[in-house]
């Protein structure tokens, strides 16, 4: 077998700035071909078009100066928020002490079942609505402008329209009926529950009860919305002259003696005129109507979908 011939082998020199300079441009084109700005929170923007300190107010974006009102607005609101609260929660206090004078042991009894029973079921009917408005609304507000912001309240607040009317039905109409259904259920506590339900003393105070739960459901969402928006400013002047006329005319009530009804009607029309005020006030900001983002279809009426250019949000 005869042996490959071998060549002597020639050295070239070669100019290191060259290779240098050859390998920069390749690396500055791969760089290039791989800038993709779809993962990017904001789109990139020229130096012309970035915010500088002193800038005037025409060329910050419109979402930026979203941001900065709500944060302009956040201390007030919040102290306004907690007087509120506090003036409420005194309110309250003075009412249950006019009501444990002027009813008998056994009225206060009755007071209490249906007080609770307004609790428990517009606890129920809440859903979490307050929370997710509070959580939410903001974000769109700042990101997306006034009418993103009003086209998600009006979907919460047609979610929580339907399901107060469906308890208005049920507790006027099938109380019974539900009871029965829970009574069927096999666990524990199930037949306490639908005894409950079917109380002859529940029953008879049941209309202004359910009235009750309509005006505190929408007064609540109301208030939630206001102080998503931080306009905590109408909510503690209605609000406050609201407690005021039921604490006067609590004792007013009793005194004529129109009892534990006259008590819950009272309650009932309050928050009726109340929630009215709320959605009267409102309306022009619920219903602003502008360049908005594009929203998916409800399949459920327990969710509300709102697409927001490539991303969902699932309330």
């Amino acid at each position: 077998m005869q042996k490959p011939s071998l060549r002597p082998l020639r050295l070239i020199s070669m100019n290191d700035d060259k290779l240098d300079k050859q390998r920069s441009e390749e690396q500055n084109e791969w760089v290039n071909n791989k800038i993709d700005s779809r993962g990017l929170l904001q789109p990139l923007t020229s130096n012309s078009q970035q915010i500088q300190p002193g800038s005037s107010l025409a060329d910050i974006p419109h979402s930026e100066q979203e941001a900065r009102l709500l944060l302009k607005r956040t201390p007030g609101s919040y102290l306004l928020n907690q007087g509120y609260g506090l003036w409420v929660f005194i309110s309250l206090f003075l009412i249950t002490v006019i009501v444990t004078r002027k009813l008998s042991v056994a009225e206060y009894g009755v007071y209490a079942i249906a007080m609770a029973a307004f609790n428990t079921i517009a606890y129920i009917v809440a859903l979490g609505l307050e929370d997710a408005t509070t959580t939410f609304v903001p974000r769109v507000f700042a990101e997306h402008g006034k009418a993103s912001a009003a086209a998600l309240m009006r979907r919460v607040l047609y979610l929580r329209f339907a399901i107060l009317l469906l308890s208005l039905v049920i507790m006027l109409f099938a109380l019974p009926i539900l009871a029965d259904i829970i009574a069927a259920i096999p666990i524990n506590g199930s037949l306490s529950v639908a005894a409950g339900l079917r109380d002859p003393t529940l029953l008879s105070h049941i209309t202004p009860i359910a009235v009750y739960v309509l005006g505190n459901g929408i007064s609540g969402l109301s208030t939630a919305i206001c102080a998503s928006l931080m306009r905590m400013r109408f909510v503690f002047i209605v609000g406050s002259i609201t407690q005021l006329f039921l604490l006067g005319l609590s004792f007013v009530v009793l005194q004529l003696g129109w009892g534990i009804n006259g008590i819950l009607w009272l309650f009932a029309i309050g928050s009726l005129v109340n929630a009215l005020a709320f959605i009267i006030w409102l309306a022009p900001i619920i219903f602003a109507r502008g360049a908005s983002f594009a929203q998916a279809g409800i399949h459920h009426p327990s969710r509300i979908l709102c697409r927001f250019h490539h991303s969902d949000w699932l309330l």
